[in-house]
């Protein structure tokens, strides 16, 4: 009886012997069919991309309705935050009830989470300002000039 290894390279030296088979009757069909230069272009093209062209007023106005986007969830996360701070309603069901440290843990988890949540949407909006004004700053006559930096 075949050990495993050898069943498998019994099995894969005809699968790969097939593959380049097909591979090599591909080529030349399509060098025969003068396909040859559009395979090559086709492969030069895909490292050449164009990119869309984008002014400066369409940019700006995407900026200014994610700028909208992130003011309006930080205004709705403080308003949910200080909904969901404990208070001594919470306090005395939490003495109360049974199982009440659990239902204080959770309000104050909920609370955690809400406050990183207006955390993170509040660097958000500040990181898209300083890009607003850095952006405003490198764009010249309506067209878009791009900056890379290396960190």
């Amino acid at each position: 009886m075949l050990h495993t290894h050898t069943r498998m390279l019994v099995f894969f030296i005809p699968l790969f012997c097939y593959a380049e088979l097909v591979s090599s009757a591909n080529n030349a069909l399509s060098t025969k069919e003068g396909l040859g230069t559009t395979t090559l272009q086709d492969q030069q093209s895909n490292f050449i991309i164009n990119l869309p062209h984008v002014t400066t007023n369409e940019v700006l106005q995407q900026i200014t309705d994610t700028q909208s986007t992130l003011s309006k969830r930080r205004i709705a996360l403080s308003k949910a935050e200080r909904k969901s701070s404990f208070n001594a309603k919470d306090g005395a069901i939490s003495l109360i009830m049974p199982g009440g440290f659990l239902y204080a843990a959770v309000i104050k988890l909920r609370h955690i989470d809400i406050k990183k949540q207006l955390k993170k949407v509040t660097e958000q909006l500040n990181d898209l300002n300083q890009d607003l004004l850095a952006f405003r700053s490198t764009s010249v006559n309506n067209t878009l000039i791009a900056t890379a930096t290396v960190h």
